[in-house]
């Protein structure tokens, strides 16, 4: 019985590194999450700040299209307008995406920090089965 509680002991140690290396596996999944999305804000102010400079060459624009009546300049104009409104559209698209994926991620991290809440729970669960184990066999010598 004595040799059978040792197994049991040591399987217990056993799960428990295991745990020990997924725990840390997740912590750097979560490191690496938290770097994509900085580096996806960064990537939003960079379109943001292009978005803001459109719009003024954009104002710009429809100031020298007010200026300017002859026909061959205000063809040249208006597609250059059509252009610039394009990028506006495709980049708004852009950002959307890249907040919706922003909420997935968030969504994802949430998801492990839950994981490894309960694997602390059956850690510590381990840890006092483990403790209990222990007692029980020191329990026995101490009668004799």
């Amino acid at each position: 019985s004595s040799t059978r509680g040792k197994i049991r002991q040591l399987q217990l140690q056993q799960q428990l590194q295991q745990q020990q290396q997924l725990q840390q596996q997740q912590q750097q999944q979560q490191q690496q999450q938290q770097q994509q999305q900085q580096q996806q804000l960064r990537q939003q102010l960079r379109q943001q700040q292009q978005q803001q400079q459109q719009l003024r060459q954009l104002r710009q624009l429809r100031q020298l299209q007010q200026q300017l009546r002859r026909q061959q300049q205000l063809r040249q104009l208006r597609q250059l307008r059509r252009q610039l409104q394009q990028q506006l559209r495709q980049q708004r698209q852009q950002q959307q995406l890249r907040r919706q994926l922003q909420q997935q991620q968030l969504r994802q991290l949430r998801q492990l920090r839950q994981q490894q809440q309960l694997r602390r729970q059956l850690q510590q669960q381990q840890l006092r089965q483990l403790r209990q184990q222990q007692q029980q066999q020191l329990q026995p010598r101490q009668l004799q």
